[in-house]
């Protein structure tokens, strides 16, 4: 009985180091961090575009994901402020991007909401192939 005991006890302990050997190899393949980053966007209304917005400076904490050969993910959130390289509007950034990446392609994804100390306000995504640099896809609301 006392052998079952010890034998019960020892698989109980092999078991907990299994399991949190597991879950480093899991948490080594996350990282997120903090860094700031100046600001690029195109602005679209009705499909042309109005206005580009670059420069600034932006605090951005980012979160990734990834499988080393196979796939690769990050979103990013950002926040800060940038001015209209057209009008010289000062914008308040709000920004969730979206990286998603395979062996086979890369896109990000954009989605923002930038309101302007004039009164304009600009609330959308644009969807980018990062290998060819092609626009895929945009929807933009301008006030």
């Amino acid at each position: 009985m006392k052998t079952l005991r010890v034998f019960l006890t020892v698989f109980f302990f092999l078991g907990i180091i299994g399991v949190q050997a597991q879950a480093q190899e899991k948490s080594n393949r996350v990282e997120q961090g903090w860094f700031e980053s100046g600001y690029w966007s195109p602005i679209f209304c009705d499909g042309e575009m109005v206005d580009l917005l670059e420069g600034g400076t932006l605090r951005i904490h980012y979160v990734m994901r990834y499988e080393p050969f196979v796939i690769y993910k990050e979103i990013d959130q950002l926040k800060g402020t940038v001015t209209s390289s057209v009008t010289g509007e000062v914008f308040k950034v709000r920004e969730t991007d979206k990286h998603l990446g395979t062996p086979d392609f890369y896109m990000l994804t954009w989605r923002f909401n930038l309101i302007g100390n004039q009164g304009t306000h600009y609330n959308g995504y644009i969807t980018v192939n990062m290998r060819t640099g092609e626009i895929v896809d945009f929807d933009t609301v301008c006030h």
